[in-house]
């Protein structure tokens, strides 16, 4: 948990200790030959991400906290987390932030930006998909991007877009640059690196779900950074106040995992699992989730 996090009724740790976030108008350099673009850490990356930990919207805490929580609920808690954001204006983040596209579309965007005299507004959308100059939305009207969006345009959507905009001579609000960051659905913003995590934590989810129903609350958790998310799900088992386990979930992309689901020397008996398509596939992997949450409620009185 990050040093001033606090642990709300929704189950989310929340960081209260102010930030200040400065945005560049401008993009990014391109990557360099064979870097992957999320890789890069730009600073509307490095924005993004650090609101979506600042919000605990890395963590999935037990069903019992997030039965009712939706769309509106993921938005309302990285506004709140805005609030902590102070921008280099002096302003709040949450003040010039917007979570739909109505007032960019409407004029209220602008006009407030010219009475705040800010040099920056943000939009953070949830987009069905994106381009690298576009932001999509299903039925609504695409929102183009003037200098492109960053972040790996090439997985399938939902993403969470960070959109930074200004005033342009005429009044009118222009969307300048923004970066796209993938999550697991509409009603959980935990990020993802592939369709693949996607389902994985889907499976997870769900079983998850048939541990509560036996008393076993299963937290599942993301580092996310400065360079953006670990390649790596942890994941807490408590019952009733007892930590009864502790598990470690490598996903593909780390160096030092064999393709078979065994960890490569480099980091053998630290108890982790390394998650490939095949042994998704196979059964392995949720074999291995019940072998070690059978093991570890016996050892602690299961």
């Amino acid at each position: 948990m990050q040093e001033g996090a606090t642990i709300m009724q929704d189950g989310f740790a929340r960081t209260s200790a102010p930030e200040f976030l400065s945005i560049s108008l401008d993009n990014a350099l391109p990557p360099l030959p064979g870097e992957k673009p999320e890789r890069i850490a730009s600073d509307l990356g490095r924005g993004l991400w650090s609101l979506m930990a600042r919000a605990g919207r890395n963590v999935l805490p037990g069903p019992v906290h997030r039965s009712e929580l939706g769309l509106m609920d993921e938005l309302d808690a990285l506004v709140e987390a805005a609030g902590q954001v102070v921008l280099t204006s002096g302003h709040r983040l949450s003040e010039l932030l917007w979570t739909r596209s109505g007032p960019y579309w409407n004029g209220a965007l602008a006009r407030t930006l010219i009475l705040q005299q800010a040099r920056q507004g943000f939009l953070l959308l949830l987009a069905q998909s994106v381009t690298p100059r576009a932001v999509l939305f299903g039925h609504a009207s695409p929102l183009v991007v003037e200098l492109g969006i960053e972040g790996d345009l090439d997985l399938p959507g939902p993403h969470l877009v960070l959109l930074v905009c200004t005033v342009d001579p005429t009044g009118k609000a222009v969307a300048r640059r923004g970066y796209a960051q993938a999550i697991k659905s509409a009603r959980c913003f935990m990020p993802v690196g592939s369709a693949f995590e996607r389902d994985a934590l889907e499976a997870l989810i769900a079983l998850r779900e048939k541990l509560d129903c036996h008393g076993v609350e299963c937290t599942i958790m993301r580092d996310l950074g400065e360079e953006g998310f670990a390649r790596e799900w942890q994941v807490g088992l408590r019952r009733e106040a007892t930590t009864i386990g502790q598990l470690r979930i490598v996903l593909p992309g780390d160096v030092g995992i064999a393709e078979d689901g065994e960890m490569g020397a480099a980091m053998a008996g630290d108890g982790a699992f390394a998650l490939t398509p095949a042994n998704f596939e196979d059964g392995r992997f949720v074999a291995w989730l019940e072998r070690e949450i059978g093991k570890n409620g016996r050892a602690n009185g299961g």
